[in-house]
C-alpha cells in the first residue's frame, strides 16, 4: 500500500479561498523547437502523448516527461519520465525553480526560458479572446495589435515564420485580423493589408500552421456552476485501516461511507493527498499516478483504467452517481470537490 502520511492524523486540509497572491508583473515562456510557449496559469506539459503541450517524438521520451507551471517567485519544472532533465547541466529529479536564460535538455531535446513584461489579463465579466493552435494551447490576444509572426518581439512566435505576418486587434469586440504578408488564410487568401473581423470558431492559417479564434467568458475567481458545484464532493474523510480504508463522502446532500480495498484506497489517497506541487481537487498527470501505486512495475493506463472503474463500482453501489467526481482530461485525473470542501485523511 502506498503510505503517505506515516499513520499521523493530519489535520483537516480545506479548499478555501487562498490570500491574494500579488499581481505577475513579469511573464514566462519558453522557447521550445517549434516556437514560443508561454508559462502561465495554465501547465505546460512536454512529453510523447498526442495532449501535451510540446509532443515530442523518440521511445526515449515518457508519455509525460516533464511539467512546466508558474509558481509563486516565478516558473518551475517538475521532471515527470524516466530519463534525466538537465536545467543548466545539471540533472534534476524534483522540482526546481527556474530563471530567464536556463537552459533545459531532455532527450536530446532543447529549451531556454525566457521572461518579459507582463501582459495585462482580461478583466472578469467580459468576453476575452483567444488563438488555439493545433497542440490545444490558447493565447490570450491582448492588447490593440497582437503580432504574430517568427520575430522575436512579435506576441506569438512561430521560428520558421518571417518576422510580423499578422496582427489581431479585439479592443473593441470581434477580433480583427489584418495580414501583413501574403500567404495568410481566412477561408480564402487574403492580400497584404487586408483586413477581416473573426467570429469564433474561425480559422487563420499560414506555412502549415492553424490557428482557431475562440472566445470565453471571464468569470472570478468566486464565480461556481451550480451543476460543477452540485456534483463535486464537499466533504471526503478517508481512514487507513490494517486492509484498506474507510471512505466517507458528502455529496449532493449525502453522507455515505464504504470500505475500499488496499488498491483503491490508495487511488483515493494519491487524489486527495496528491505530491507536490500537485494539490486536492487538481488534474494529476496519469504518469505519476501509476508510478506511486505500482511503484517499478509498468503498469499505466489500462491498469489505472481497471483501478479506476473498480472504485467507481463501489461507490456507484452506495446509490451515488460516481462518474462527475472523477475527471479525466488531458492525460490527468482528479477528483471533484466543491468550493470549501474539507479533505481528511488520516
Amino acid at each position: 500500500m502506498v503510505t503517505l502520511h506515516g499513520g499521523r492524523a493530519l489535520r483537516p486540509v480545506t479548499s478555501e479561498k487562498a490570500p491574494e497572491e500579488p499581481l505577475q508583473t513579469k511573464r514566462y515562456w519558453l522557447d521550445a523547437p517549434q516556437g514560443r510557449v508561454l508559462i502561465g496559469a495554465t501547465k505546460v506539459l512536454i512529453g510523447r502523448s498526442a495532449d501535451c503541450t510540446i509532443v515530442l517524438e523518440g521511445a526515449q521520451v515518457s508519455r509525460y516527461h516533464v511539467m512546466l507551471r508558474l509558481g509563486e517567485q516565478g516558473p518551475e519544472l517538475l521532471p515527470l519520465g524516466r530519463e534525466p532533465v538537465l536545467i543548466n547541466g545539471v540533472e534534476r529529479r524534483s522540482l526546481t525553480a527556474l530563471a530567464a536564460g536556463d537552459a533545459i535538455e531532455l532527450c536530446g531535446w532543447s529549451f531556454r526560458v525566457g521572461e518579459g513584461d507582463a501582459d495585462p489579463g482580461p478583466a472578469p465579466g467580459k468576453v476575452a479572446w483567444f488563438l488555439e493552435r493545433q497542440t490545444g494551447l490558447l493565447h490570450f490576444v491582448s492588447g490593440p495589435s497582437f503580432r504574430v509572426g517568427g520575430g522575436d518581439d512579435d506576441d506569438l512566435i512561430f521560428i520558421d515564420w518571417e518576422h510580423a505576418v499578422l496582427t489581431l486587434d479585439a479592443s473593441a469586440g470581434p477580433p480583427v485580423l489584418c495580414a501583413l504578408r501574403p500567404g495568410v488564410w481566412c477561408e480564402r487568401p487574403l492580400a497584404p493589408g487586408e483586413r477581416v473581423t473573426l467570429a469564433t470558431g474561425a480559422h487563420v492559417a499560414y506555412r502549415g500552421e492553424t490557428l482557431t479564434v475562440r472566445a470565453k467568458q471571464v468569470v472570478t475567481a468566486g464565480d461556481t456552476e451550480p451543476s460543477t458545484e452540485k456534483n463535486a464532493a464537499r466533504r471526503v474523510e478517508l481512514e487507513f485501516l490494517p486492509r484498506g480504508g474507510q471512505l466517507t463522502i458528502e455529496v449532493g446532500g449525502r453522507t455515505l461511507s464504504t470500505r475500499l480495498s488496499d488498491r483503491r484506497c490508495d487511488l483515493m489517497a494519491l487524489l486527495l493527498r496528491p505530491p507536490a506541487p500537485f494539490v486536492a481537487g487538481e488534474l494529476i498527470p496519469e504518469e505519476v499516478i501509476t508510478a506511486r501505486i505500482w511503484p517499478g512495475e509498468e503498469n499505466g493506463r489500462t491498469e489505472l483504467n481497471s483501478l479506476l472503474y473498480r472504485l467507481r463500482r463501489v461507490l456507484d453501489d452506495q446509490g451515488v452517481d460516481a462518474a462527475p467526481l472523477f475527471e479525466r482530461l488531458g492525460g490527468g485525473l482528479r477528483f471533484r470537490l466543491a468550493p470549501g470542501a474539507v479533505v481528511l485523511v488520516r
